[in-house]
């Protein structure tokens, strides 16, 4: 049974928890970490022996390591998981294209390394298809987002841009390629970096991302032109219910990933 570190304990990392317990995975929480240690004594309180990381490098004897926090994170043990050849998850997926170190390493990763880097499709999917599209070329890739009107209310860059939010209609919130996307909604929008990485990269994959007030769910609309076809893939997913900026359905793509290399 692999031996699994988890950094990060809010909702993605409970509720991977939570499939272990309820075995829909196997796997052996070995170490945890996270900034807020009220979250760590809660998860202590349900599993026991599990050693709390003080630093973020402290997963030497872990097999798998998954990232539930912060891009930053994953700029600070990037290089350590793959000098150990440990398996990495991380689904704060704009580090990639916001740290130009980071990106070019990502970049320039050899084949036997890059097996060890695992980004999980999150919020969206169809990369099956999309790789296939891909093959002939791709024209325009574009990904709209849709999230509720409450979801923007204290948003740092609606505040520092003096973005009026309509609580009677849409309001579009953001235009421009996914890397600045990723960096300016570092929590909220990495569905963007996971496209760009697949399609036309993150300078040119587009992200339009609006606030509906006629909504309840997060929804991601992803549009492509290619040689092959025109493409629309939509995804109308329930946000988690202790965060309605991440939806459900990304914390169940990490848990699909840690099933297809448990064994």
């Amino acid at each position: 049974m692999k031996k699994l570190a988890i950094i990060g304990l809010g909702f993605i990392g409970q509720t991977v928890i939570d499939a272990i317990n309820s075995q829909k995975i196997g796997y052996q929480i070995q170490a945890i970490y996270d900034i807020d240690e009220k979250a760590i004594e809660k998860v202590q309180t349900r599993l026991k022996n599990v050693r709390v990381m003080r630093n973020l490098s402290d997963f030497y004897d872990c097999d798998v390591v998954i990232e539930c926090a912060v891009q930053s994170v994953v700029e600070k043990i990037f290089d350590k998981v793959l000098e150990n050849n440990i398996y990495f998850i991380p689904m704060s997926i704009g580090a990639f294209v916001t740290n130009e170190s980071l990106y070019l390493k990502y970049q320039n990763l050899n084949a036997e390394k890059k097996k060890f880097i695992l980004l999980p499709s999150g919020a969206i999917g169809g990369f099956d298809s999309i790789s296939a599209i891909a093959l002939e070329g791709l024209n325009t890739v574009v990904l709209e987002t849709r999230k509720p009107y409450h979801v923007f209310e204290k948003n740092a860059y609606v505040l520092k841009n003096n973005i009026h939010l309509n609580e009677n209609k849409e309001t579009i919130i953001f235009e421009g390629n996914a890397k600045e996307a990723a960096k300016q909604f570092p929590r909220s929008i990495n569905v963007a970096a996971r496209l760009s990485l697949a399609t036309l990269g993150r300078e040119e994959t587009r992200v339009r991302i609006l606030s509906d007030p006629t909504i309840k769910q997060n929804i991601h609309r992803i549009l492509i032109e290619s040689k092959v076809g025109s493409y629309e893939f939509v995804f109308k997913n329930k946000p988690s219910p202790t965060n309605p900026k991440t939806s459900w359905l990304a914390a169940l793509s990490l848990i699909s990933f840690l099933r297809k290399i448990q064994d």
